[in-house]
């Protein structure tokens, strides 16, 4: 199988903030998320592990012990049951490509 998704058309999450499921199966989700500048998500945690890529522009990934820059070109992997929040301290919109892995 083959599929396409494009931002406009996808799902959106049920959150307070701008993310777009592109795919989901049963192994792997894969969000489009879009911080807008000042924008923050609240610390949370999954019960599975989480793949982040940036994908333009760049946010802050806050953690109880510190902070990850996470820019254009980079990953941060985070292991289930970890919390976390993100932050766009900048003046460009950040995306975001999150893979959470479900099995």
């Amino acid at each position: 199988m083959i599929r396409k998704s494009v931002p406009e058309q996808a799902p959106q999450v049920s959150a307070d903030i701008d993310g777009r499921i592109m795919h989901s199966d049963k192994r792997v989700e894969a969000i489009l998320l879009t911080l807008q500048p000042g924008e923050k998500m609240p610390l949370h945690k999954n019960p599975y592990d989480v793949l982040f890529a940036g994908i333009s522009g760049q946010a802050r990934l806050e953690h109880p012990n510190g902070q990850l820059q996470l820019k254009a070109g980079e990953t941060i992997f985070v292991t289930a049951d970890e919390g976390r929040a993100w932050i766009n301290h900048e003046t460009e919109p950040a995306r975001i490509m999150v893979f959470k892995i479900l099995q």
